[in-house]
């Protein structure tokens, strides 16, 4: 049998989460599920949104593609509707985000190899072949976004781990279901 797992209410949150929710409604709009969930833990929430509100070296389009194969290939239906919806607002088309999702960007080179890596990466649990790692660095890559590459998944994962531990109710409007096309088939 699982368990139900219930967002809290606003009301239910102590008062420094509550100052954070609030910040979240006026950028985004309302509250996602997501974050009002981490009130459950004292810290969490500030901890993740510290740790997301940090620049790195990837355009806009590309954090949103990181976010998108990592949220794919974990299998998270919450963080691939988020994801559709942010890489929506970076200028990403339906047709684009469905094919970063298949692991099959045709019209960006450098992309195709930053999502083909990311699968990899995810899916190996970090044990990326030399010659991924080559094309990698070979596409223009630095250490710098290998760093910052990682970072960026174990954000994402952090999301779709909780997310799929408690299947919290998807508050962004519902992704297509896309199988990809690398190895991994999810």
């Amino acid at each position: 049998m699982r368990r139900e797992f219930k967002v809290p209410k606003m009301e239910e949150v102590l008062e420094h989460d509550r100052r954070l929710l609030y910040a979240l409604q006026q950028s985004m709009g309302f509250v996602p599920n997501v974050y009002a969930f981490m009130t459950r833990s004292e810290t969490a929430l500030k901890r993740f949104l510290d740790f997301m509100d940090v620049p790195t070296v990837f355009s806009p389009v590309q954090k949103e593609a990181i976010h998108l194969v990592t949220s794919q290939v974990n299998q998270n239906p919450y963080c691939l509707a988020a994801h559709t919806a942010l890489a929506k607002e970076v200028g990403l088309t339906d047709e684009q985000i469905v094919a970063i999702r298949k692991g099959n960007v045709t019209w960006d080179e450098k992309l195709d190899t930053l999502v083909d890596f990311t699968c990899e990466l995810v899916t190996k649990r970090g044990k990326v072949s030399p010659e991924m790692t080559g094309r990698f660095y070979q596409a223009g890559y630095t250490d710098a976004c290998l760093v910052d590459l990682v970072m960026l998944v174990g954000m994402t994962t952090v999301t779709n781990y909780l997310n799929n531990a408690t299947w919290i109710p998807v508050d962004f409007p519902d992704a297509p279901v896309v199988i990809c096309n690398c190895d991994c088939k999810k």
